[in-house]
């Protein structure tokens, strides 16, 4: 009797388990792909839109059944974990039915989850993930650690094995290394002369039967690039060489005219000027048309290995005006105000200038501009010296490596024309590591990206040629007859020359505007000219030229005398007893 009564309980007890749970198991509607239950037509599409973006679709359905079963069994937990401050009256008030709320808290559980989620340590070679079918890598001590047959093979390597010792060989090159040892000899497997003798970090080690090595180490000594994505887990190898090449291969026509370009010695001092003139013309058919010059102002750079100089004089007053009068269409606050400022301001805004001075030897940043120095003592109520240069000591740092961020470097890098030893494939691929450096797992697919739009108006495929010209006719119909683009331009291969032109109209719900672009240049000039036509309301028109030329061994740095100069920690200490 006590037998059949415990089991009569057991019963009753999984039929009252089971009725608390059918809500929500009717709600997760078992055999039904998760992301048909939240309404997609597809798992990629319910990834993209919920930011699924470090984790694969098992592992959102495996932590979502879990979380719902969670919920099923104490519903309170959704109040305590993820919709905190809610009660079951806001749900009622909100929510279709409880089941849908607990399914909605379900899914912000994962979405927690995710923060926490740490991928298992993976290797991608040329933008693909190398598969391990049995052993996987792993980090040791900080070191990426994979199965040396499987990532041999995928290389393309012969692998042997003798008594703890190992060899691979690829392309002619042997590698010898030893289980515990923390060296690795390359030779010549045809001579067998050394090479080079490395010294690993990490000692290679027998786990299940598998051998471990350093993947850095062991790709480095094959010619891989080697790159570490820390959100991914993922050590990121690529042939960079065969990278560019293959990038290259399609743009020969453009390398060829970079290589025409005058090679300069990095070591003399160069002079770059620029000049710059924006005009702005109001449409106005009952009063007339009003043009403003928006922008007039010169750059001088004068850069060389003592440093270098930057001089900037700019007309701002056009675009103060511009900008008061915006002002005062959107608002009426101190709009009148704004206005007397602008005009008491109105010659200290005409004849704006800044200067610059970069003293590479001592590392002092010398800085000169009576504007700022009048916004100063205007905002601060403190009399500012209007003609002192203010000299940074410090505070130029960068934070990560603790070096002044101008040392080593050119405000303009090398020479603004500078194109020596430059093809389109070291450019796309360098831009991508700077890019990319903390998401190198992404670095192979954006390269790909990157080429082909490149390639789309500078590709191989562009050009027609007469003798040294090489000329491009490019066009583009938009969609939904929204406008067009037209491009032109034309590289001269004997003298590194270039010009073009580029039409654009555009149409949409704000009006049509139509923007054309010329530009002429070569290494020791360039002019381009920019225009904007907003139809029936204003005509914006850009001008700029940049020459370069070289300049005299020392112009590069003109220190200032002593008594010239302030400290930007007196400025500091100024303002601060203002305050």
């Amino acid at each position: 009797m006590k037998r059949k009564m415990k089991c009569w309980l057991s019963l009753v007890l999984a039929m009252v388990l089971l009725c608390g749970t059918l809500p929500v198991a009717f709600a997760a509607e078992t055999g039904t792909p998760l992301y048909e239950q939240m309404g997609y037509e597809s798992a990629d599409a319910f990834m993209q839109d919920w930011y699924f973006d470090r984790v694969d679709y098992d592992w959102v359905c495996a932590r979502y059944e879990a979380h719902l079963a969670q919920l099923a069994a104490d519903p309170e937990k959704a109040f305590e974990q993820a919709y905190y401050g809610w009660d079951w009256a806001m749900v009622d008030e909100y929510y279709d039915s409880r089941e849908a709320f607990l399914r909605d808290a379900a899914m912000q559980l994962v979405q927690l989850d995710t923060y926490e989620y740490v991928p298992p340590v993976s290797v991608q070679l040329n933008g693909e993930t190398v598969a391990f079918p049995d052993a996987q890598p792993e980090m040791v001590h900080d070191r990426t650690m994979v199965p040396f047959r499987a990532i041999a093979e995928t290389l393309g390597t012969a692998v042997d094995y003798d008594s703890g010792a190992i060899t691979a060989v690829k392309d002619g090159t042997r590698c010898d290394f030893a289980l515990g040892g923390d060296t690795l000899t390359l030779s010549d497997n045809a001579t067998g002369a050394v090479l080079e003798t490395v010294t690993l970090d990490a000692e290679p080690y027998e786990k299940d039967g598998r051998t471990y090595v350093p993947v850095r180490f062991f790709a480095e000594t094959f010619g891989l690039t080697v790159q570490w994505d820390n959100d991914a887990q993922t050590a990121v190898l690529y042939d960079r060489d065969a990278l560019v090449e293959q990038i290259d291969a399609r743009f020969t026509v453009v390398n060829r005219w970079l290589a025409a370009q005058p090679v300069r010695d990095p070591a003399q001092t160069m002079r770059t000027a620029a000049a710059l003139r924006v005009l702005y013309t109001a449409f106005n058919t009952i009063d007339g048309d009003e043009t403003t010059v928006l922008l007039d102002g010169t750059l001088e750079v004068v850069d060389g290995s003592g440093g270098l100089t930057v001089d900037v004089q700019v007309d701002l007053y056009g675009l103060a005006a511009l900008f008061a009068r915006e002002y005062d269409k959107y608002t009426w606050d101190d709009a009148e105000k704004l206005s007397t400022q602008l005009a008491q301001w109105q010659e200290q805004l005409q004849n704006a200038r800044l200067e610059m001075v970069w003293d590479a030897e001592s590392g002092i940043l010398y800085l000169r501009c009576p504007l700022l120095m009048e916004l100063l003592a205007e905002t601060s109520g403190v009399s500012m010296p209007q003609d002192k240069w203010i000299a940074f000591s410090d505070g130029l740092d960068d934070p990560l490596t603790g070096q002044n961020i101008l040392a080593g470097t050119a405000l303009l890098p090398e020479t603004a024309f500078d194109t020596s030893g430059a093809t389109i494939g070291t450019v796309l691929v360098t831009q991508a590591e700077r890019n990319y450096a903390y998401s190198y797992s992404d670095l192979w697919g954006e390269v790909q990206q990157a080429a082909d739009l490149f390639a789309a108006f500078a590709g191989d495929d562009c050009f027609t040629q007469s003798d040294a010209q090489y000329s491009a006719d490019l066009s583009t119909q938009l969609p939904d007859e929204d406008g067009y683009v037209t491009a032109s331009y034309t590289l001269d291969m004997s003298d590194g020359s270039i010009e073009g032109e580029v039409e654009c109209r555009l149409n949409d719900w704000n009006g049509e505007t139509l923007v054309t672009l010329t530009f002429a240049g070569d290494a020791d000039r360039s002019d381009i000219a920019l225009s904007v036509h907003v139809k029936n309301e204003s005509l914006t028109e850009i001008t700029l030229t940049l020459t370069q030329q070289p300049a005299p061994a020392g112009s590069e740095t003109r220190v200032p005398a002593s008594d010239e100069v302030i400290t930007s920690e007196e400025i500091e200490a100024m303002l601060q007893n203002a305050a």
